[in-house]
């Protein structure tokens, strides 16, 4: 996911069809992604509510926060879409560039990337520990 987001930051590079595509993508895996971690979210939502360290408050409330400008960043995309969207709609109408969606949009997407730098940086040693999981399983199966 990680990667579909530094992807995503670079529109320049991938141009606006390939954008809206893998923003689409993006959107399914984030799906995906919080349905695999489901009894983790509720757990967070436990620790919001009664938390029993600061740590655990800043992850659930840095997370909800995550959440919350993810879904304000797709939902723009979706509103702004030129592409993708009108594909399914079979409606080409072009969106004015001054509309407050390209605003959310770009704005939200600025502040994705410093959330997902902090999700990151306080997740680092569970990340780092599926990491060392999946690289043995995966070494292992290669043996």
């Amino acid at each position: 996911m990680l990667t579909a987001v530094c992807a995503l930051e670079q529109i320049q590079f991938t141009g606006a069809v390939i954008h809206e595509w893998l923003g689409l993508t993006f959107a399914c895996l984030m799906v995906w992604h919080l349905l695999l971690a489901w009894a983790w979210i509720a757990a967070q939502v436990r620790k919001l509510v009664a938390p029993r360290s600061l740590r655990s408050a800043v992850n659930a409330l840095l997370n909800l926060s995550l959440f919350a400008m993810v879904v304000a960043v797709v939902f723009s995309g979706i509103m702004i879409s030129q592409e993708a969207i009108p594909l399914f709609l079979h409606n080409r109408a072009p969106i004015p560039r001054d509309s407050g969606w390209f605003w959310i949009h770009n704005n939200g997407s600025n502040f994705v990337i410093a959330l997902v730098g902090l999700h990151l940086a306080l997740n680092w040693d569970w990340a780092l520990t599926a990491g060392r999981k999946l690289w043995g399983r995966t070494k292992a199966e290669t043996v």
